[in-house]
């Protein structure tokens, strides 16, 4: 998408920089375009990873971005915005938040020395622009204070044939989610399956169902379709009625003849082609892909999600 502001296509480019710091200024966006280096990222790519120690910034110029502090989405930011700016201004202190593109982006990329010239050349937008961006983070910490888990929590339930599946996605997910596969470490002996399974609801953000749909069932037409265990469906519903249906994640293998409830309609559904067990691996990469995205965006639960 980047070709459309390069070379000849520069008037865009000026264009768009001109809604930076709603300004609407040619000679501010004149100074980013000069100062910058033009970028792309794709849809889920890191623009800025917390914890890191770069301080470049980044000024929107197509696409759209998600902020995210602790694994919570905090705001999203449109072209016309910018990001990062707070690192070039105090270069010590390390990133406080992540920036993942939520589709195609593209990006003025400027180094922190560079932003630091632009404003001793436009202190009255830039240092305007900063005192903004602290409030901003005034009012996102108070309501992060109210976050009950430091990293997201998921629950992967499935039946006993299933598990080679739900570890499969426990493992792919392990640097995102702190992820509890049943039957490991949620019902432990001595205790009651349903007041187990209650507490794994109330300590979790996400409820990943992997259903494999080894039942059979008979239509009034006397059809025979694939169905989902009895004891995955109840756990799946547990999960709706506590976290809701873009928390709760059906994962299945993408075959004919399933028969899914009417009462599931509406939740996330991620499907995985079927295949030799030597390739579930690579077959689950796009499942983690897609529940990677949802839990970027959603995060954690609050008392207001």
């Amino acid at each position: 998408m980047k070709e459309r502001f390069e070379g000849g296509n520069s008037s865009a480019l000026i264009a768009s920089l001109k809604r930076q710091f709603d300004s609407g200024d040619a000679a501010v966006a004149e100074a980013i375009a000069t100062a910058g280096e033009l970028v792309e990222y794709k849809a889920a790519d890191t623009l800025i990873a917390e914890g890191g120690e770069d301080n470049d910034v980044f000024f929107l110029v197509a696409g759209g971005v998600s902020v995210v502090v602790k694994g919570q989405e905090v705001r999203t930011l449109k072209a016309g915005a910018h990001v990062g700016e707070m690192a070039a201004i105090e270069p010590s202190q390390r990133r406080s938040a992540s920036v993942f593109a939520e589709d195609t982006v593209v990006a003025i990329k400027m180094s922190g020395a560079e932003f630091s010239a632009l404003a001793d050349k436009f202190p009255g937008l830039i240092w305007k622009s900063v005192a903004q961006e602290l409030s901003r983070r005034l009012f996102d910490r108070n309501r992060l204070m109210t976050t009950p888990n430091e990293k997201p929590r998921m629950f992967i339930m499935s039946s006993v044939e299933g598990l080679d599946v739900a570890n499969e996605i426990q493992t792919g997910l392990q640097h995102d989610v702190l992820a509890t596969v049943w039957p490991n470490g949620v019902f432990w002996a001595g205790g009651y399956p349903l007041e187990s399974l209650e507490l794994a609801v109330a300590e979790s953000d996400f409820g990943v169902a992997v259903a494999l749909f080894e039942d059979i069932v008979e239509t009034s037409r006397g059809a025979r379709n694939s169905a989902i265990r009895d004891n995955v469906l109840f756990e799946l519903g547990m999960f709706m009625g506590r976290l809701g249906r873009r928390r709760s994640i059906l994962v299945y293998p993408r075959q004919t003849g399933i028969n899914l409830p009417s009462d599931l309609h509406g939740l996330t559904p991620a499907s995985f082609a079927t295949g030799d067990p030597s390739t579930l691996a690579s077959r689950l990469g796009p499942v983690c892909t897609q529940i990677r995205k949802i839990v970027r965006q959603l995060g954690v639960k609050t008392p207001n999600s």
